[in-house]
C-alpha cells in the first residue's frame, strides 16, 4: 500500500475551490481524511486447461488475470473525528490484467465493483452504507481453502455447478450466493469477549429480477480469539420468482505447524418449481515451510430436488504450492480439477487446470 499524504495539499486546494463554486461554508471544505492510501494486487497466471464434457474433450492454453488472489485496485482514507470516532471510505475495482479491461465481481462489470462504501466506527461498533461484502460472506471468504484463491479454489465452482442434459435427463441449473450486494446497510456490534455479530441489508432499489439485483437480508454471530475463527451466518436472497436461501457454519484454527479451515453450507432455492436444496462443505489446510507454503483444499455440493431425487453431484480438489520472494510478491504453482455428475451418475463435465503465477501487493 502506498500512503498519498503528499496529495493533501492539492486536495485540500481543490476541496475550497469546489466549496467556494458551491456556495459551501468553511465547514465542508475543512473536511478531509486524516490518511489517504492507494492499494492494489496484479495477480496474472499462464497455463493449460482440459475439459471433458460428455463425448466432447478441450485443451486449451490460457494466460489469466487472478489466479491466487484478484487482480485491483482502489483508494481508501479514513478521518479521526475524536471522541472514539472514525470515518473511513474504501472504492476498489476489480481489474482483469488480461485484457486491460474491469473485472465482473458479484454481476457487476463496472466502476468501483468489489467495494464502495463509507464507514462510521466508534464505541457503537459501526456502521456501512454502498455496495460491499455481506455479513455472510465474513465467513464464507476468509474461511475458504487456498487462501480463497480467485482461480484455483474449488468452492466456488464446485457449489455453483450445473449440469447438461445427457442421459435422458434434463439440464439442472445450480447457484451460489451474491458476495457483495448494491444498495446495502451493514451494522457490526463491538466486540465482546471476542464474539461479535453483523447483520446487512441490501435493499435492491427496483431493480430486482428473476437472477439479478435481489433484496437482501443477512447476518453472522462470530468468535474470534485470533487463533479460532468460528461461527454461523445468513443470507436471504429474494428475487422476482422466489428466495434463495443459505446457512452456513464455519470455521479455521491455526495450529502451531499448519492451518486448517472447513465449511458446512446448506442452501434452499425456491426460484426452482418446488425448491432445489443443495448440501455443502469444504475443507483445507495450509502447512508452511520457511518462505513456501503448501495448501490443499476439497469441496462438494449435492442437489436435490422436490422430490428429495439426486441432480447434482459435484465436488473438487485444489493444491497450491506458493514462494514469497518478498513482502510484497510471490509465486505460485497450483492446479484443481472439477467434477459434475447427474443424478443417475453419468460424468456431465469434468474440468482439470494447472498454471504458474505470480501475485504482487502494492
Amino acid at each position: 500500500m502506498r500512503s498519498l499524504k503528499s496529495l493533501r495539499a492539492p486536495a485540500t486546494t481543490c476541496g475550497l475551490a469546489l466549496a467556494a463554486c458551491l456556495g459551501w461554508g468553511p465547514t465542508a471544505a475543512h473536511a478531509q481524511s486524516d490518511h489517504l492510501t492507494l492499494y492494489g494486487i496484479v495477480d496474472g497466471w499462464a497455463g493449460v486447461q482440459k475439459t471433458k464434457a460428455g463425448a466432447a474433450t478441450g485443451t486449451v492454453g490460457m494466460v489469466e488475470s487472478g489466479g491466487a488472489q484478484a487482480s485491483r485496485w482502489g483508494i481508501k482514507g479514513t478521518e479521526d473525528l475524536g471522541g472514539g470516532l472514525k470515518l473511513n471510505f474504501v472504492l476498489e475495482q476489480g481489474i482483469a490484467i488480461d485484457t486491460g479491461g474491469i473485472s465482473t465481481v458479484s454481476a457487476s462489470n463496472g466502476g468501483f465493483n468489489r467495494n464502495s462504501f463509507v464507514r462510521l466506527s466508534g464505541p457503537f461498533g459501526e456502521l456501512k452504507l454502498g455496495r460491499l461484502l455481506t455479513a455472510y460472506d465474513a465467513l464464507r471468504g476468509p474461511i475458504n481453502h487456498l487462501y480463497d484463491s480467485s482461480g484455483f479454489a474449488s468452492t466456488g465452482q464446485t457449489w455453483s455447478a450445473s449440469t447438461t442434459a445427457g442421459n435422458g435427463l434434463p439440464a439442472v441449473s445450480g447457484s451460489d450466493y451474491l458476495a457483495r450486494t448494491n444498495n446495502t446497510i451493514q451494522y457490526g456490534t463491538p466486540e465482546y469477549r471476542d464474539f461479535s455479530a453483523a447483520v446487512s441489508v441490501g435493499m435492491g432499489e427496483g431493480g430486482v429480477t428473476a437472477t439479478a439485483a435481489p433484496r437482501t437480508v443477512t447476518g453472522n454471530v462470530i468468535y474470534d480469539d485470533d487463533t479460532t475463527r468460528v461461527g454461523y451466518s445468513f443470507q436471504r436472497e429474494f428475487y422476482t420468482t422466489g428466495e434463495n436461501r443459505y446457512h452456513l457454519v464455519s470455521g479455521k484454527h491455526r495450529f502451531k505447524a499448519f492451518t486448517v479451515v472447513a465449511s458446512l453450507q446448506r442452501q434452499t432455492d425456491h426460484r426452482v418449481t418446488g425448491g432445489q436444496t443443495a448440501n455443502e462443505y469444504q475443507v483445507g489446510v495450509d502447512v508452511p515451510f520457511g518462505q513456501a507454503t503448501v495448501a490443499l483444499g476439497y469441496a462438494s455440493s449435492l442437489n436435490r430436488d422436490a422430490q428429495d431425487r439426486k441432480v447434482i453431484d459435484a465436488s473438487g480438489i485444489s493444491a497450491m504450492v506458493t514462494y514469497d520472494l518478498s513482502k510484497r510478491t510471490r509465486l505460485y504453482t497450483a492446479v484443481r480439477q472439477l467434477e459434475v455428475k447427474r443424478g443417475d451418475g453419468s460424468v456431465s463435465s469434468d474440468v482439470l487446470r494447472w498454471g504458474v503465477g505470480v501475485t504482487h501487493r502494492f
